[in-house]
């Protein structure tokens, strides 16, 4: 009898604590067949990472297992440390969610690609370059001589992760671990990563193990689906039958959540409303240069005009590069363009905002609430202290009993407990952060709020929680809403008017209802096709594009 390439029986998953290890998964049991594709799916927090992480031997230190773990049939417990490396290494790859977190910016890709294959494998450094090359073309990366010369941050982040599934295909591993490889990738290159993927199970029978919240995406790719919620796996379905033969609560709960089923939204009060926000023939250049040296100039933005109305929703959705978050930035004075108009409330904002109290004025009628808020709240600080930080900026002279009771609103108004005021940000969900992150925002009493991707790196249950806060908001105080995103399905959940961008310029833009239902661009009809839905097959099919802003870098930008 054929053994699986890859068993998990009864793994649990052990965290060091003040009080003795705390248990995070329990009684993990899974299998992998040779060439099958397995998704291992939950919320954040499920356990899902952390039985990834113990099949290839990166759990944090202080973390410790029971049960077993075999790869073809051999048991690793069973192994000295070194025969369990060696195992690892030649026979299982693993690419990581962030692959820029993975790589290091001083050096080449070129140099990433060829350290395994000669320090691991034993090659020579020309036969390392080789190999390197020919796998970067496996992967679907052209013009690998001038990728090879790269680094990490001259790449936008769907080429990263093909770099990184090419390094884990290096030691021609039988099993790849994917551990959320696609999060926070828009959806045609999501599509294209898949696709990459599919092609490479099919000409090397390469199983897969593939980690991801997205419910729907793993039942696309994947034969069966294994559904875990708070460390156990609660239900094992076949992925072409997964919605009929669900029996479990929390399953159909993941499948409720998923966006591109949620109605679209009926445009309300704001519709009529004369607009918060204008722009005009907005353009923004940069100045850069290739590989090469070679000067050469990016169109970053190029002719956008669009509306917001005073209580309204408006979606800029597009692909990574399409010029939406440039557009942004120069909204809220951190870019200058190099023409156009802007009016906010009335305001001629074309120009950068004069002195501190200008700036101040700025902020008072428009805030931004960042993509990561890991990354923008500041991890030294509570959530009192940065609530409190926010409040006193815009009212200085605040007594304390009035700020108490500002805050305490701050903390109803985006539905988190108080109990959470004295935890820093590592303590928090991915939903809570982001929650948090728009209470600051809040706090200054603005008349428009910009989303930036502010909801792409979560689970589905916690976006559809966050896009139905921002409504509540919305609808409650008349703010407008500005979001910027590459996922059709979270418009069509938030917003009532689309403007579809590509390569800096506006494709189409509309009510979310004409848009999504029936398109008229080619590209937007690509981006609805690019969303993973029962019946759907990865493949490539991307327009042709003459540049990404994706691959911008202050180190690529040339001054002046």
């Amino acid at each position: 009898m054929t053994h699986p390439i890859l068993e998990i029986s009864g793994l649990d998953v052990f965290a060091p604590g003040a009080d003795g290890p705390r248990q995070l998964v329990f009684d993990s049991t899974l299998s992998v067949g040779r060439g099958e594709a397995v998704g291992l799916v939950g919320e954040s927090g499920s356990g899902k990472t952390l039985t990834v992480r113990a099949v290839a031997g990166l759990l944090p230190d202080g973390f410790t297992t029971r049960g077993a773990i075999r790869v073809d049939g051999q048991e690793l417990a069973g192994l000295g440390r070194r025969a369990v490396r060696e195992l690892r290494a030649r026979r299982i790859g693993m690419v990581f969610q962030t692959p820029r977190a993975h790589l290091n910016p001083l050096r080449t890709i070129g140099d990433f690609l060829t350290e395994a294959l000669v320090h691991v494998a034993g090659a020579s450094p020309a036969d390392a370059g080789r190999r390197a090359r020919a796998l970067l073309d496996e992967v679907g990366i052209t013009d690998p001589d001038r990728r090879m010369r790269q680094h990490p941050g001259e790449l936008s982040g769907g080429l990263l992760q093909r770099v990184m599934i090419a390094a884990a295909l290096a030691m021609d591993p039988e099993i790849l671990l994917a551990d959320e490889i696609t999060t926070a990738l828009d959806v045609t290159t999501q599509e294209e990563v898949m696709a990459v993927l599919a092609e490479l199970r099919e000409r090397r029978e390469l199983s897969l193990l593939f980690i991801t919240h997205d419910l729907a995406l793993a039942g696309a790719v994947c034969d069966r689906v294994n559904v875990m919620q708070h460390g156990r796996i609660v239900e094992t379905l076949p992925a072409a039958t997964m919605r009929r033969d669900a029996t479990q609560a929390y399953t159909r709960t993941l499948m409720a959540a998923a966006l591109d089923e949620a109605p679209p939204i009926v445009a309300e009060a704001g519709a009529s409303a004369p607009p918060i926000l204008r722009l005009e023939g907005i353009r923004k250049s940069y100045r850069l240069r290739d590989a090469r040296g070679r000067a050469d100039t990016l169109v970053a933005v190029d002719d956008v005009s669009m509306e917001l109305a005073r209580g309204g929703s408006l979606g800029i959705v597009g692909e990574s590069g399409s010029g939406k978050t440039t557009a942004a930035r120069i909204l809220l004075g951190l870019e200058t363009a190099d023409a156009g108009r802007i009016e906010v409330a009335g305001e001629d904002w074309s120009r950068p905002a004069r002195g501190s109290r200008g700036r101040r004025h700025r902020a008072k009628l428009a805030q931004m609430v960042f993509q990561d808020p890991y990354q923008s709240l500041d991890r030294r600080q509570t959530v009192g202290q940065c609530l409190r930080e926010a409040v006193r900026v815009h009212r200085p002279r605040v007594e304390r009993a009035e700020l108490d009771a500002r805050i305490a609103e701050l903390m109803s108004q985006v539905r988190l407990d108080p109990a959470l005021l004295g935890q820093r940000p590592r303590s928090l969900s991915g939903g809570q952060r982001q929650r948090v992150a728009i209470a600051r925002a809040l706090a200054a009493d603005p008349e428009l709020l910009v989303l930036d991707e502010a909801v792409s790196a979560l689970d589905v249950t916690t976006q559809v929680e966050i896009l139905t806060l921002l409504d509540t908001i919305r609808r409650e105080t008349g703010l407008a809403l500005l979001m910027i995103t590459h996922d059709l399905t979270v418009i069509r959940r938030l917003c009532d008017q689309v403007v579809v961008m590509r390569q800096g310029r506006i494709e189409e833009h509309g009510t979310a209802e004409a848009i999504l239902d029936a398109p008229q661009a080619e590209y937007t009809r690509l981006l609805l096709d690019s969303i993973p839905r029962e019946g759907w097959t990865p493949r490539r099919r991307r327009l042709g594009r003459t540049g990404s802003l994706a691959t911008v870098t202050r180190s690529t930008v040339i001054p002046g």
